[in-house]
């Protein structure tokens, strides 16, 4: 596994979460570790890591029903733990497979503000209006891989909520024993070609924590490697409901969500940049 803690700037925020968690702070996003057997015996192979993976797809509502899915919406009303109280979070995203986000974000009673993200692939546009209670202003987020930074968060969602699409296609290529909470996983490790990375590899390792009875995801599991040593952290994912057959984890972290699939969308949303007068619903047709 090479160094990642120059590679995405998704790999440096898991290291800062991975940090943060270990001195007891609670993040809504930030990921949770997860143990990692050392036994890697007949589990290992790849033939194994394969029946697992497929029984993982068809778990989760199988293959066809995955590549179905042309776009994903998410909606989350909840609260989260703010100096002692609790404090709204208010979220609502469309993803539109496989180069189209717009990222709705409100935590304005907490350190991380409002943001408004549109990110067009086919346009080249990444623009991201944030505002910290001072006054909101539009800008471009960092990128570190290429002009192809806003890819990276299209890849998580396929591979948080769906595992496998169209267009994200991870290859399973072991398995190993591991814990989460003290409940035995089977953690599946991949390789997920096209991930954008800062080297130019375009390759990412992802692992995904498998119940042993159901074969869903109890977490998404990401690496980085800091001073020579390697670091995980997963997205816990749990309470799961079917929606359009696909069975979807309606606790994300700490936070409760709701889905819908291939919706109808207003397309001005991916022409123009942030527009917050528009309002949290400006992602649905008129």
């Amino acid at each position: 596994m090479q160094d990642r803690n120059t590679r995405t700037t998704r790999s440096v925020l898991l290291t800062l979460s991975v940090m943060i968690l270990l001195i007891g702070s609670t993040v809504p996003s930030a990921t949770v570790p997860c143990v990692i057997g050392k036994n890697r015996s007949p589990e290992g192979t790849q033939a194994r890591a394969r029946e697992l993976w497929e029984q993982a797809i068809f778990a989760k509502g199988g293959r066809e029903r995955l590549y179905a899915v042309n776009n994903l919406q998410i909606s989350i009303r909840d609260s989260v733990s703010q100096k002692g109280k609790r404090a709204p979070y208010i979220e609502e995203d469309l993803y539109v497979f496989p180069n189209k986000s717009w990222e709705w974000n409100d935590q304005r009673e907490t350190i991380f503000g409002f943001s408004l993200r549109v990110f067009n692939g086919d346009r080249n546009r990444h623009l991201w209006y944030s505002d910290h209670g001072k006054g909101g202003s539009v800008g471009t987020p960092t990128d570190y891989v290429g002009g192809r930074s806003g890819l990276i968060g299209l890849y998580d969602i396929q591979l948080r909520y769906l595992m496998e699409t169209r267009w994200v296609k991870p290859i399973p290529i072991r398995v190993e024993k591991g814990k989460i909470g003290g409940r035995p996983v089977d953690i599946v490790q991949t390789l997920v070609k096209g991930y954008p990375t800062r080297d130019g590899d375009d390759e990412e390792k992802i692992g995904f924590a498998l119940d042993p009875q159901t074969h869903l995801p109890l977490q998404v599991i990401y690496y980085t490697v800091t001073s020579d040593k390697e670091y995980s952290g997963g997205v816990p994912l749990s309470d799961y409901t079917e929606v359009a057959g696909i069975k979807m984890p309606s606790k994300v972290s700490s936070l409760r969500s709701s889905y819908q699939i291939n919706v109808d969308y207003d397309r001005r949303i991916f022409e123009q940049p942030p527009n917050v007068e528009a309002g949290i619903e400006q992602w649905k047709t008129k």
